[in-house]
């Protein structure tokens, strides 16, 4: 029997989550809802900087929606090894408009939490909401960081 695609992306995903000591969360949204729309094509550059100035730390970075008073917004959400201290430096410089920028510490059991809802909750339909055929979800940068990298 085949997988699945939207199986086979949460197993990647979850292989990830698991596969490396995770202890810090950050999350990146626009001041403003409606411009999280342009966030495929900002996250480009702030992917690229991020793994320049950080080449020692892998980041698992996920795109999520937050529905808010049934305003729809596209946000980052990044774990790192640590807290990345010029992460805001980092997306105001490649960002097109104002973003915030969240940061929290990640316990066992806050990323057991989040592993158990991604398994069984069905993903955020991104392809409706940026209106593109195919989105990929999910990345993992300086993948070589990872001691598990059967992805």
């Amino acid at each position: 029997m085949t997988e699945a695609s939207e199986d086979k992306t949460k197993r990647k995903y979850l292989s990830m989550l698991r596969a490396h000591p995770w202890h810090h969360q950050h999350s990146v949204f626009y001041s403003d809802e409606p411009t999280s729309i342009a966030l495929l094509d900002d996250m480009i550059a702030f992917k690229q900087l991020l793994r320049r100035r950080h080449p020692q730390h892998p980041f698992l970075i996920r795109i999520q929606l937050l529905n808010r008073e049934k305003k729809p917004q596209a946000f980052l959400s990044i774990l790192a090894p640590a807290r990345i201290e010029d992460i805001q430096d980092i997306a105001d410089k490649t960002f097109s408009a104002d973003v915030v920028v969240l940061g929290r510490v990640c316990t066992e059991q806050r990323l057991e939490r989040m592993a158990s809802a991604i398994k069984v909750q069905k993903p955020h339909n991104l392809e409706r909401f940026f209106n593109k055929h195919q989105v990929r979800r999910w990345s993992l940068l300086n993948k070589h960081l990872v001691m598990n990298n059967d992805v």
